[in-house]
């Protein structure tokens, strides 16, 4: 019996020396197996952070970035580097705002809202003062009232004062659901949402319009003055084939080539023919996509077999110069359905080589870069449900749905409960210690920390432990301006699910210039759910020119250079044609620019004459782009012109 105490209590040794070991850890004086990396963390005033990820912008304009975040006892939050440290300095119960605007309160809680949607930020209406989009309302089941919020930042030389509803929100104000089976009926309080904004120039006009997801059986979006876009929203009494809202957050970007972005939902409704037609089946869901003036881009809606709660991304993952649709399936609907990754083409056609077979429900958000810096994308995504944590694998597929060496890996995860091992809470592609390669981040299912892997499957570096169990995304960006980037997540203070929140940021390596494809949830502040398409290099293949003889000795025309992606390139054009001349020679290009093409034109013959070719070249950073160099050749006409442009029927008369 001695003997048995004299273990009991070397083991109660071990323990209490593995935990002061952890709160040395938690406290910044631990780190991960390479090296330490050390946190600031931020006490907030109000519940801990949950599903919430964080968002970052220069609000105030002094080149650091604030962090805005939401927890689930409906404060919003902004925290900001005020000289020595970081601080809260705002923070509002998005309750108030509600009650304000008229929300119910016989039955309703009215003291609090919910938040488990992450923030977008973006100057809505180009006045020059950003303005933050926040869900409110979370799980139907809990009756505090929903909807959407805006609130813009004015200049007031007070944090205190730096914030204001904007009129015209909130938004939509619809009690639709929350009582009943399956909370299908009405129950007296606004629907909440739980999906996080989208925001882009759905008709351009120049500004940017707010789409978003309800469990109010509806697709919105909004102007930024809070009205809704012309035809929307998207519902069955509206004359669409849509039955139900769903969890998932949409994405925004022009998956059709005509220059405008459509909005991609996935959502829990089934496929259905309207009123009059076969019944719904509800084993099965849609993904939707749907242009500015609320018409479905042709191809659109396609079903799923499981709802859709992965908020869908976008990117040329094919590179043919076209935007594709990436998601996740499940949960919603008992089996394996949900166990798959889709990808289609803009026109609702699987991408050759998908869906892809998982071995559980996918309601992570993908995520999208090139991994392995052979030009396309790889897609990445998580396994398992915060319910369902049985399935623990971290996905990574080239563009044609082969895996990429090394994947599926279960990521090691920083957990005191080792049943938690899931990854419902999307990955993070960023090169955050600077060493010339992608990382991918991830959060597990109860993880008291960030997992990092690399391209070999490999966990290089787990970022330092948090004080306790972690439910988002974390973000990779500069936020203090000091030319390296940070890691940001929202949490708890301590090791308590009754604890205060916390916003942790780590100081890391990466810098600037570092690549990060896909840096934080659904990609960007304004949660577009889109991979920018690169800089590509547009040119024609021949330049012909006309010169009607006895006009002089020269001839000119003006060409074009374009820019097939995003973002901007430089570029020049060079050659070893005698008697031409290129204005300019070298230049940037975002959207097009003109060029001018002048040649001496004594000493021609008449009729066509290949003088040479021209190489023009796109770079980014210095490094080449896609489609550079384009060889063009150049040809001039002398001779009678006018003859050049009659009907053959008349030249040969």
């Amino acid at each position: 019996m001695k003997a048995k105490q004299h273990r009991t209590s070397r083991m109660a040794i071990a323990v209490a020396l593995l935990f002061v070991l952890a709160i040395a850890w938690n406290d910044g004086l631990g780190g991960s197996s390479s090296r330490a990396v050390t946190y600031t963390r931020v006490s907030l005033s109000g519940e801990r952070i949950m599903q919430s990820s964080v968002a970052t912008a220069d609000l105030d304009g002094n080149g650091q970035k604030e962090i805005v975040v939401g927890g689930p006892d409906g404060v919003l939050y902004v925290v900001a580097y005020t000289g020595s440290a970081w601080s809260q300095v705002w923070s509002r119960q998005v309750a108030q705002d509600l009650n304000a605007a008229g929300a119910p309160s016989a039955g309703c809680v009215t003291d609090k809202s919910d938040i488990r949607s992450s923030p977008a930020i973006a100057d809505l209406n180009n006045d020059g003062h950003l303005e933050i989009v926040i869900t409110t309302g979370g799980d139907p089941a809990n009756r505090r009232n929903g909807g959407v919020l805006v609130y813009t930042y004015t200049p007031s030389g007070s944090w205190s004062t730096a914030f204001s509803v904007v009129p015209g929100w909130p938004q939509p104000k619809i009690d639709q659901v929350g009582l009943g089976a399956g909370a299908s009926d009405p129950d007296g309080c606004w629907d909440g949402i739980w999906g996080s904004p989208a925001l882009g120039d759905l008709d351009g006009d120049g500004d940017l319009e707010v789409a978003v997801e309800g469990f109010d059986r509806r697709l919105h979006a909004w102007h930024h003055d809070g009205s809704a876009v012309a035809g929307w929203p998207i519902y069955r009494y509206n004359g669409d084939a849509l039955l139900r809202g769903g969890w998932s957050s949409p994405a925004v970007g022009d998956i059709d080539g005509d220059g405008l972005p459509e909005v991609i939902f996935g959502t829990d409704s089934p496929p259905w023919e309207g009123e009059g037609g076969p019944a719904p089946d509800y084993t099965k869901a849609t993904v939707w996509a749907i242009n500015g003036d609320s018409t479905n881009v042709p191809g659109w809606p396609v079903t799923t077999a499981q709802a859709i709660q992965s908020p869908p991304a976008l990117g040329d993952i094919d590179r043919d110069g076209r935007l594709e649709v990436v998601v996740g399936t499940g949960t919603g609907v008992p089996g394996t359905g949900g166990y798959k990754v889709c990808a289609w083409n803009g026109d609702g056609s699987p991408v050759s080589g998908w869906p892809r077979t998982t071995a559980g429900n996918m309601p992570a958000p993908p995520a999208l870069g090139d991994l392995d810096g052979d030009g396309d994308l790889e897609i990445v995504i998580g396994c398992g449900t915060e319910a369902d944590t049985s399935c623990k694998w971290l996905y990574a597929w080239h563009h044609d749905g082969s895996s990429v060496a090394n994947f599926p890996v279960q990521p090691p995860y920083n957990s005191w409960d080792t049943g938690y091992t899931s990854i419902p809470f999307g990955p993070v592609l960023a090169d955050y210690d600077g060493d010339g390669e992608v990382e991918i981040l991830v959060v597990h299912r109860g993880a008291f920390g960030i997992a990092t892997v690399d391209l070999n499957g490999q966990c290089t570096n787990d970022l330092d432990r948090t004080r306790y169990t972690l439910f988002a995304p974390p973000l990779v960006e500069d936020v203090d301006g000091d030319g390296k980037v940070e890691v940001v997540i929202g949490g708890a203070y301590t090791e308590s699910t009754s604890s205060n929140g916390a916003v942790y940021i780590w100081d890391v390596n990466g810098t600037t210039d570092s690549a990060r494809p896909w840096p934080m949830f659904h990609h960007d502040v304004r949660r577009t759910g889109r991979y920018e398409l690169p800089p590509r290099l547009g040119f024609q293949d021949e330049i012909r020119m006309l010169h009607q003889a006895g006009s002089g000795n020269t001839e000119s025309q003006s060409v074009r250079i374009w820019n097939e992606g995003e973002g901007q390139f430089d570029w020049s054009i060079t050659h070893a044609i005698a008697g031409l001349q290129v204005l300019p020679s070298a230049g940037t290009v975002a959207s097009t620019t003109p060029v001018q093409f002048v040649v001496t034109t004594a000493g021609l013959a008449t009729g066509w004459n290949t003088l040479g070719t021209v190489t023009i070249t796109g770079t980014d950073g210095g490094k080449a782009i896609d489609g550079s160099p384009i060889t063009a050749v150049v040809y001039v006409y002398v001779g009678d012109v006018s003859r050049v442009y009659l009907p053959r029927v008349v030249r040969n008369g």
